[in-house]
């Protein structure tokens, strides 16, 4: 989502669109999503509505052959702080918001999102801020900032990338209704999951637990503040449409959180147990597929296994 150099909005790839369709071909029952930025990658230039991108998507997958069966929301920030895109605009969420509703409402496509834990928090605390709606990208984390011990940690690594609850607001306006599955990325950097799992003293927080409350949370509502145009929020995700995003073979376990498959299914039968069938999430993503097999993990048939036996169990 870019202008080009005659500054009309256009959609481009450097995917390769022959191999895409080979797959495709090969496995027919698999869904092809386009994910939209990534890490230091562009946001929407402004002046361009949602329907319009989304307008202009759909013409460009068309020429594709409509080998894109959806969009997944992946807009993040940048490593350079003082980047544009380490803060969202307003103009961006609502570009995200409107332009998801016209896809999935008018045009029938999955539409997805997978924000980083800060961007969507359901553990959220008043303690430290976290409930309020930011539109900054570079926020220090929060759950490192309350002993002196934690911010050395942060201090020393220069990380200041977090962000505060920036994608609630693109699911407010546009209404759950609106996406398939909501993917959290736990393994963010310096996330408040490995915070949880690694750094409280005297005990830190069991892999297991901290997921299974992170779901429970989601599927309770927790509130979010201070967001524009609507104030205190209270946001939801409903089984179905809950994904627990996990790392494979690269996470270090010191910035980046190392969470098993056998950790995602546990939680899965803890939810089991307290929900019913009702209550398991709708599945598990990782990243990233091109470190498939690094450090003796494969995550994509490990998930499967640990997550097909909840559902026989």
């Amino acid at each position: 989502m870019v202008n080009s150099a005659g500054g009309d909005p256009v959609i481009t790839t450097d995917l390769n669109v022959t191999a895409i369709r080979s797959i495709r071909e090969k496995f027919k029952s698999v869904l092809h999503i386009a994910a939209i930025g990534g890490w230091n990658g562009p946001h929407p230039p402004p002046g361009t509505s949602g329907k319009k991108w989304c307008d202009l998507f759909v013409d460009f997958n068309r020429e594709l052959g409509n080998i894109f069966d959806g969009i997944d929301w992946d807009l993040e920030g940048h490593d350079d702080r003082s980047s544009l895109t380490s803060k969202f605009s307003m103009d961006t969420l609502d570009v995200m918001a409107d332009f998801s509703r016209e896809a999935k409402h008018v045009h029938g496509l999955t539409v997805t999102m997978a924000p980083a834990e800060s961007y969507l928090d359901s553990m959220a605390t008043d303690v430290d801020d976290s409930q309020l709606f930011s539109l900054d990208l570079n926020i220090l984390p929060s759950a490192w900032m309350r002993s002196e011990r934690d911010r050395s940690i942060i201090n020393s690594s220069g990380f200041s990338h977090a962000g505060r609850q920036c994608y609630a607001y693109v699911l407010k306006k546009a209404g759950i209704d609106t996406f398939d599955w909501v993917a959290i990325q736990l393994y963010e950097g310096f996330s408040r999951y490995l915070h949880e799992t690694t750094r409280i003293q005297p005990e830190s927080l069991d892999s297991t637990e901290a997921i299974f409350r992170r779901a429970d949370a989601f599927y309770r509502g927790y509130d979010v503040n201070n967001m524009p145009s609507y104030g205190k929020v209270n946001i939801k995700i409903p089984p179905h449409k809950l994904v627990i995003g996990v790392a494979n073979g690269w996470a270090d376990g010191v910035k980046f959180a190392k969470i098993s498959s056998d950790d995602v299914a546990q939680a899965q039968r803890l939810l089991l147990e307290k929900y019913g069938p009702k209550g398991l999430f709708r599945g598990a993503m990782f990243w990233t597929i091109e470190e498939e097999g690094n450090d003796g993990i494969f995550m994509a048939s490990s998930l499967v296994t640990a997550l097909k036996s909840c559902k026989s169990s």
